[in-house]
């Protein structure tokens, strides 16, 4: 079974910090391309004493009027380009909240910015709330880090989209999305995968990973004759992390594009610098998959 590919309906999550401002800017801009409604979520946290004031004066909190305030000049700014926005803030831990809310309002795409925190010299963790979204989101979602670069033009061009992928079956879900961008944004795609440990010096590894890759390549690419399902051009593009940080960390692509699931070696990489550096130091949004299904295009009907 298929699932299209559409942008109608974005789910944008905030906290209100800067890398939330800086997310909002690329929502705006996907928005405006496709067409699409923006629903503006932002999750309360309110203490034990908080809850006990509203409930015994009918009331809302100062923190609840804040919020939204505060989430209201944001819809408000957004409605002036021509947007449809919702806005919404609702009580709850972050991550349950926002993963419900991608259910409930159908959204097509979620945009959540991204805030990292230090652990040593050596390891950098996405926040906990973040991780557990990407690993768990129902639709596919696009994180923007704090070193992506501002001014994003509400007519948004992509120079380029790169594809990451580690030869895994499960990372072969997002194959279909990067091909969408780069046609729906006429922009070159870019093949790079991550290259298992156990199998950089292992020939015959490597041959049998980018068979088994390449025949799922086949089962969601509605292109079943390109030359990504072929063994030896997959295998041409293998990578290790230091190449794949770099590019990463590259100002020439406009968009990320890699499939994770906890069964990948992305996804079990998630509490590594590697990973950290990938969503969180990328020069430009990273759009995460984990859906399971194979998926075609609207013009494929």
């Amino acid at each position: 079974m298929t699932t299209e590919i559409k942008v109608e309906r974005i789910l944008f999550a905030t906290d209100f910090l800067e890398s939330s401002r800086l997310a909002l800017d690329y929502a705006v801009s996907f928005a405006n391309h496709f067409k699409a409604t923006i629903v503006m979520l932002h999750v309360l946290e309110l203490s034990q004493a908080a809850r006990e004031v509203e409930t015994a004066t009918s009331r809302p909190s100062l923190m609840r009027k804040v919020g939204q305030e505060r989430l209201e000049v944001l819809a408000k700014g957004v409605r002036s380009f021509g947007i449809q926005v919702e806005a919404h803030v609702e009580d709850g831990i972050p991550s349950e909240v926002i993963l419900s809310a991608v259910e409930r309002f159908d959204a097509d795409l979620l945009v959540l910015g991204v805030h990292g925190v230090h652990r040593g010299l050596e390891h950098l963790l996405i926040g906990s709330n973040t991780e557990k979204i990407l690993l768990s989101a129902t639709c596919p979602t696009l994180t923007v880090g704090a070193h992506v670069l501002s001014g994003v033009d509400p007519k948004l061009h992509l120079d380029a989209v790169i594809y990451f992928s580690d030869f895994t079956l499960e990372a072969t879900t997002a194959a279909p999305y990067a091909v969408f961008f780069g046609k729906e944004f006429d922009a070159p795609i870019e093949v790079c995968q991550l290259l298992p440990v156990t199998a950089e010096n292992n020939k015959r590894l490597k041959i049998e990973l980018a068979n088994d890759y390449c025949k799922s390549i086949k089962s969601v690419l509605v292109e079943s004759d390109s030359e990504w399902c072929r063994p030896a051009f997959q295998l041409e593009h293998g990578m290790e992390i230091d190449q794949i940080i770099e590019i990463a960390q590259s100002q020439h692509a406009a968009l990320i594009v890699l499939g994770v699931r906890t069964e990948s070696q992305l996804g079990r990489h998630l509490h590594t610098s590697f990973a950290y550096n990938l969503l969180a130091k990328a020069t430009c949004p990273v759009l995460s998959v984990r859906q399971a299904e194979a998926v075609s295009t609207k013009e494929d009907g």
